[in-house]
Formats: structure tokens, sequence, C-alpha cells
């Protein structure tokens, strides 16, 4: 008579192994099953929401570069033109700094006002005020009534045809006043940036989409900067802040 296989033999330490390892699978499934139900209906949302404003990101991203292949940089220039300056304000804690180069002196590379003899920036800030008084108020402030209502488009492209044109500082050639008149599609590429496709625009939230076309710390935009900004190629996220 054939006696029962033992608990040291082969079979039975093969029939453990597969049970250990059964029971392994299982506790596994259970966790992932658990981890998807612990996702919940609020994130499943959240990461519907975050995945529809990548979409649309990508979408005004590419739009705008579609947009720009269509524009001269000529015609961006007579954009540049009339909401650039020849003054830029910035940290006014900066004036009380005799720029001799001092080591360890925190304003020693920065100024409270900077001057060209040609306009170089767009201020990314409606107005700038100083302790002392001093006081600098944009250019492009003007294509506002107020600080409280925003513009459309339209409203955009007629003040900005009414803004003196002076050829900027950084473009190529040289454009007179009398060459400089606007190209609707060169109005439509820029106020597609400032807008971040939205159909209005306020005060605020111009400054913002400003100030997006910079270095952080910078007060104002320059042609280089503006170019790059406005033909799409940069790295915007969407909504440009609000």
């Amino acid at each position: 008579q054939t006696s029962p296989p033992s608990l040291s033999s082969p079979f039975f330490s093969c029939f453990f192994a597969m049970r250990v390892l059964c029971t392994l699978a299982l506790f596994a499934l259970c966790g992932h099953a658990r981890a998807f139900v612990g996702v919940g209906p609020l994130a499943l949302a959240r990461g519907r929401s975050s995945l529809q404003l990548r979409e649309r990101t990508a979408g005004v991203q590419l739009g705008l570069r579609m947009m720009g292949a269509e524009v001269d940089e000529k015609e961006l220039i007579k954009v540049f033109g009339r909401m650039a300056e020849k003054t830029l304000f910035g940290d006014g804690s900066a004036g009380a700094c005799c720029h001799s180069g001092c080591d360890n002196c925190e304003w020693r590379y920065s100024f409270d006002v900077l001057q060209s003899a040609r306009p170089k920036w767009i201020p990314a800030y409606s107005s700038n005020k100083f302790d002392d008084g001093r006081e600098h108020v944009a250019k492009w402030s003007s294509l506002f009534e107020d600080e409280s209502t925003p513009i459309t488009k339209e409203i955009f492209a007629e003040k900005l045809a009414g803004l003196k044109f002076d050829m900027p500082l950084g473009p190529p050639g040289y454009l007179t006043a009398k060459q400089a008149d606007l190209s609707p599609s060169a109005v439509d590429l820029v106020w597609a940036r400032l807008s971040n496709g939205k159909e209005t625009v306020s005060v605020k939230q111009m400054s913002m989409r400003l100030r997006k076309m910079v270095m952080p710390g910078e007060d104002g935009v320059m042609w280089s900067d503006f170019l790059v900004s406005v033909m799409g190629d940069d790295d915007e996220e969407g909504g440009g802040g609000g």
C-alpha cells in the first residue's frame, strides 16, 4: 500500500508556494481596487478639469502659432511702437543708491527710473508711483476708460490706432509714422495673446499678461520679449493668470 506524501515532500512545498502567491496576488488586486474607489467623484472631476485646461491651452498656443505664421514681423513693429515708451519705472528703493558699484549693495544693478532715447519698453504696470511722489502712467493704460472697465477687441483696435507711433528700439530698419498704419491681422494676433482667447481684457489682466512676457522681477517688455511671446513661441500657462 502506498503511503501519503509527507509535509516535507516536494508536492506540499509546491502546493504551499502556490497558495502564498495566490494570496499575495489577491491582496494586490484588492489594494488597486481600493485605490481606484478612493479616487472619488471630486478627484475625477478635477482630473477632467485639468485635462480640459491643458487641451484648451494647447489649442490657444497652436492658434497663436498659426496666426503668427501669417503676420509679417514689420506689422508687429507698428503695434509695439504704439505701446512702447522711453521711460520705465522700476524699484523706487533703488533711488537711494549712489550707483558707485559698492560691494554687497542690493541695488548695485537696479535703478528706480530707466531712460532711453527711443521707445524701448512696454511697462508691465498700468501705473507705478514712488513714495516720494513720482509717478509713471503707462501709455497703454489709455486703452481703458478706467481701471474697472474691461475692453473688447474692437475697442482695443480703435484705441490702439489712436496711439502715437514712434520707431522703437530693438527692431531692424526704420518706420515713420506715415508708414505705420496698423494691419488687422497684427492687431488680431496681439489681442489673441493679451486676451488669451477671452472676449474682454481688464487693466489687471493686461498687466498680468505683459508680465508673463518677461522674466520675474522685470518691469518692462522689450521688443525681443514681445516678438517671441506674440508669435506664440513661449510657454505661457493657460489663462495668462486670469
